[in-house]
């Protein structure tokens, strides 16, 4: 089993950053792959192209990528674009495909007035036979909460749409290992390629990086195997096979008094 992570630049035009990335991907997915992750904002124009995608485009990727899935029988999660919500404004949404092609997750954020994306509370997790995936968009993923309630409903790989777009991306590079660290499992990290964002795609495991893209632009791939992060939660009190169940262990019924603490 195999995650495939794409990374590419933005071209002059959504439509020449469709064409790149599309057919990129149909030339390096394989039937071994179990998940396909596509970034934030991933067939934006420029850095600050936050018009809603045109709905013929957004129709013509999600078809691609649907199709992608069928083909392989892989889970695909789109990446994020802009779309409008009447009544509420623009925002920013991505989609998990299953190898049916159909949407079995989705997330949905604002934009802000600003131009960045805000935070939410939904967090889905998704049973597959590859194991449990959790579903984030960037802003949600560099909160300590929301990849913890995804793991603390399951989720034994989390499927992050994101970017490394601050100035501090090293930092940002190594707290992508460290989520994974903290909470025993799985991050599969796609990023964008961009004059703001520094690559950085990569798949890390609780020991480190499976695979890194850096600032290459391309089609990264990484084994995938569940029974590994599930080894690593066993309980281990004594720390005799792994340290990694301490970091990943929680009492959760204390949780409640904490936050009643509070204030």
């Amino acid at each position: 089993m195999t995650i495939f992570v794409a990374q590419h630049a933005r071209r002059d035009s959504a439509e020449a950053t469709v064409a790149a990335v599309l057919d990129d991907l149909d030339g390096w997915v394989t039937d071994d792959a179990s998940f396909v992750v596509l970034p934030e904002n991933v067939f934006a124009a420029t850095d600050v192209d936050r018009a809603p995608f045109a709905p013929a485009l957004r129709e013509q990727c999600r078809d691609r990528l649907a199709a992608l899935a069928r083909r392989h029988g892989t889970y695909v999660l789109t990446g994020s674009w802009v779309e409008d919500r009447p009544g509420a404004g623009p925002a920013q949404v991505v989609r998990l495909l299953d190898p049916d092609g159909a949407v079995c997750a989705q997330v949905e954020r604002p934009v802000l007035a600003n131009g960045t994306t805000g935070a939410g509370t939904d967090f889905p997790v998704v049973e597959t036979p590859f194991g449990h995936v959790g579903v984030l968009l960037g802003p949600d993923f560099w909160l300590v909460e929301p990849p913890r309630v995804e793991c603390l409903a399951g989720a034994e790989l989390l499927l992050v749409a994101g970017a490394l777009d601050g100035v501090q991306q090293a930092a940002q590079r190594s707290a992508v290992w460290g989520i994974a660290t903290l909470n025993t499992v799985a991050v599969a990290f796609a990023s964008a390629l961009s004059e703001s964002s520094g690559g950085g795609s990569a798949v890390a495991m609780p020991e480190g990086f499976v695979a890194e893209a850096g600032t290459a632009e391309g089609v990264i791939e990484a084994p995938w195997d569940v029974a590994k992060v599930r080894h690593l939660r066993e309980p281990d009190l004594r720390f005799q096979q792994t340290l990694w169940f301490g970091l990943w262990a929680r009492r959760t019924e204390l949780y409640a008094d904490l936050t009643a603490q509070v204030g």
